[in-house]
Order: C-alpha cells, then sequence, then structure tokens
C-alpha cells in the first residue's frame, strides 16, 4: 500500500493540469509558480523551486522505504 502510495504522490507531484485548476487568486501551486517563472525568465527561482520538489519527492519516498523496511523486518521477527 506504501509503494502504491509512493507512485501516487510522485505522479501527483508533477501534475501540471491538475493543478491548474486547482489554482486561485490567492493560492499558486508549485508548478503553476514554475510555469508563472518561467514565463518571466527567472532561471535561478525555477532552479530552487525544481530542487525543492525534488528533496520533497525524495524525502516522502525515503520515508514510505524506511517504515516499508520496518514492517519487513517486524513481519520476519514475527514468522
Amino acid at each position: 500500500m506504501i509503494a502504491t502510495w509512493c507512485f501516487i504522490f510522485v505522479g501527483v507531484i508533477r501534475e501540471l493540469s491538475a493543478a491548474i485548476m486547482l489554482f486561485t487568486s490567492e493560492t499558486k501551486v508549485l508548478s503553476v509558480l514554475i510555469y508563472d517563472l518561467n514565463e518571466s525568465g527567472d532561471l535561478a527561482a525555477i532552479a530552487v523551486l525544481g530542487l525543492l520538489m525534488l528533496v520533497i519527492t525524495f524525502s516522502v519516498v525515503a520515508l514510505a522505504n524506511s517504515l516499508r523496511g520496518r514492517n519487513a523486518r517486524r513481519n520476519v521477527a514475527v514468522g
């Protein structure tokens, strides 16, 4: 179940079309913000936000892997 959630999370974090529908004047989702910065030509800000997305995605996947490993060790100890 955790692996499935990770696959869904990685796909959703990159989805721009759904993010555009969630966009309002008070809130901007990260992918829409990157798109706007691309239009204005601010490559430094795009790089920082891209790295931020990469770190968030890596952290979630690493957390899921550690939870999976802990559950696997517990199942081996019980079984």
